[in-house]
């Protein structure tokens, strides 16, 4: 009989737990999380006939869309003379190293007889330069327009001591900056171009005249016709297609060994946006390899403006997808705002999901934010938030106890 009852007391007991242990692992067993199934209905490429740039026919050229993407390259793609294409990276550094605002004039520097005999020893190789007596007084921004409009290559001098304490400590920066910049096809042997052993290739060129165009002060000074500095009055730009109507701002670079050469941007405005469109031309030979650059650049430019066109590929409240929780019905997912990019046709679309943390013991609200939908186009990246079209209920107890 005690072996019967004690036989009897276990089996309850096991019973028993079972019967309060099941819940409880249930009860404490973790929630799924609602899977997001996100695929909006993008296609691989951006629809439209693809750009048709006319390159130029000798030498070497790149063209882009800041921030959106390439049009492509033209030529070889090697390090090549590039002359007074040079000083991009000597105002940008300049600049770098003694920022300005715009409406600043800067520091103002003296001009020493050094300076002077610089300037008389250039002009007497025939380099361009821009006249300069001792004790004049000069600002860094002037400098900079002596620089970068008629291309003083006496002003590159001037401002690389003024900066490093010599031409070869500003050489030598010049060179670490764009290694930083990762133009991996460029040397600088000097700050104004005028050795032939400064040499860069057109697709290096044309990223540092975007980086430098970020910059207001010196996007104001190469977008300048003309200028009057202290000694030698007016001067002009030697970029003759600045401002009419295509090219709003470049550097240009001609000697015997490097050709015609011109770094330039022009701008497109779609809506509320700009876009520069930025290039290069480099080794521009024959009777006027300056005028073959400038031209190349203002053809290339319009070629480029003329691709580039607004789209829009998502509409706000669009389905983009779904959200499933396996204790309630699937719901439609919504972008909350539209995406709208810039580009051309044949340009890449793609696309990703990224959830937010959400916790799956509470409901969701109509509405609620629950991931982010990222779409790439070029190199545009755009996010836009997600949001879940109808409630989703917190699971019930119920069904807790019941899943399997």
């Amino acid at each position: 009989m005690v072996v019967r009852s004690l036989r009897g007391l276990v089996i309850a007991i096991v019973i028993a737990i079972i019967v309060i242990g099941v819940p409880v692992v249930q009860l404490v067993r973790p929630i799924p999380q609602a899977a997001a199934d996100v695929v909006a209905p993008l296609p691989k490429a951006l629809q439209g006939t693809k750009p048709v740039i006319q390159w130029p026919s000798q030498g070497e050229a790149a063209l882009m869309a800041d921030g959106v993407g390439t049009f492509g390259t033209y030529g070889p793609q090697v390090s090549v003379p590039i002359a007074s294409v040079t000083k991009v990276m000597t105002a940008y550094l300049v600049l770098q190293k003694h920022p300005l605002q715009l409406g600043q004039q800067g520091p103002v520097l003296t001009v020493t007889p050094a300076d002077v005999k610089v300037y008389e020893q250039d002009k007497a190789l025939g380099q361009s330069v821009v006249k300069v007596a001792a004790g004049e007084k000069i600002t860094e921004y002037q400098a900079l327009q002596g620089l970068l409009l008629p291309s003083g290559n006496n002003m590159g001098t001037l401002l690389a001591k003024w900066c490093d304490g010599s031409v070869q400590a500003f050489v030598q920066e010049m060179n670490e900056t764009a290694k930083k910049l990762g133009m991996t096809e460029t040397h600088y042997a000097d700050p104004t171009g005028y050795s032939p052993a400064s040499q860069s290739d057109a697709v290096d060129q044309m990223k540092l005249f975007a980086k430098a165009m970020e910059n207001p002060v010196f996007r104001q000074i190469v977008g300048q016709a003309q200028a009057v500095l202290p000694v030698v009055g007016l001067v002009y730009n030697v970029d003759s297609v600045v401002g009419h109507g295509t090219i709003i701002g470049g550097k240009t670079g001609s000697t015997l060994e490097a050709g015609g050469c011109f770094v330039f941007a022009a701008r497109k405005v779609l809506g509320s946006r700009e876009v520069l469109i930025i290039g290069a031309v480099l080794g521009q030979k024959g009777p006027q390899p300056l005028a073959e650059a400038l031209n190349a650049a203002v053809t290339m430019s319009k070629d480029a403006q003329k691709a580039l066109r607004s789209v829009q590929l998502v509409s706000a409240g669009q389905t983009v997808g779904t959200l499933s929780a396996p204790w309630a019905k699937p719901v439609s997912l919504v972008a909350t705002e539209p995406v709208q990019v810039i580009g051309w046709g044949g340009l890449s679309v793609h696309q990703g999901y990224v959830p937010d943390a959400l916790d799956s013991k509470k409901p969701i609200a109509q509405n609620q934010i629950v991931g982010q939908l990222e779409i790439q186009v070029g190199m545009q990246k755009v996010r836009v938030p997600v949001a879940a079209a109808s409630a989703v209920p917190a699971p019930t107890l119920s069904w807790r106890m019941k899943r399997l």
